[in-house]
């Protein structure tokens, strides 16, 4: 892959498994991500899921879905702190688009914004790579959040 000459900072949330690795929680579920290396997005359709292609992350690290009945996320899922692509403008197709996004196509080179409830983060961000930079502490994901407020 061709490192971007752009970028813009995200947040994903990883599962941490007990080898010491990241792990998406849902599509490609048992593939370790590794820290401080670019990855391409890949296209793969999964039954339950919207056919929306790429790397999925938060402008903030936000996911109250995502957490148990008592409010609280899981012991093994952590927050990091990544990178992605931003030399493809994206957002101009996907606005053309009545479901506000590409299905069935990653945004190779780029990225667009897809909006989302507030509970969900607000906006997700799909791009067609990511390097996750670091895991962030619990007290690091609060002051992101509050720097919003």
């Amino acid at each position: 892959m061709i490192e971007p000459k752009k970028t813009i900072k995200t947040y994903k949330l990883f599962r941490l498994g007990s080898d010491g690795k990241l792990y998406p929680l849902f599509i490609s579920k048992r593939t370790p991500t590794p820290i401080g290396v670019w990855l391409e997005a890949r296209f793969l359709p999964t039954e339950g899921y919207a056919p929306r292609g790429g790397w999925h992350s938060g402008l903030l690290p936000i996911a109250e879905h995502l957490k148990k009945k008592d409010g609280t996320f899981a012991s093994n899922r952590v927050w990091a702190e990544c990178e992605v692509p931003a030399d493809v403008d994206w957002q101009r197709v996907v606005n053309r688009n009545k479901t506000r996004d590409l299905q069935n196509q990653i945004p190779e080179g780029g990225y667009y914004k897809f909006p989302r409830p507030f509970n969900q983060g607000g906006i997700w961000i799909i791009s067609g790579a990511i390097k996750v930079n670091r895991i962030l502490s619990w007290e690091e994901v609060d002051k992101i959040i509050e720097g919003q407020k």
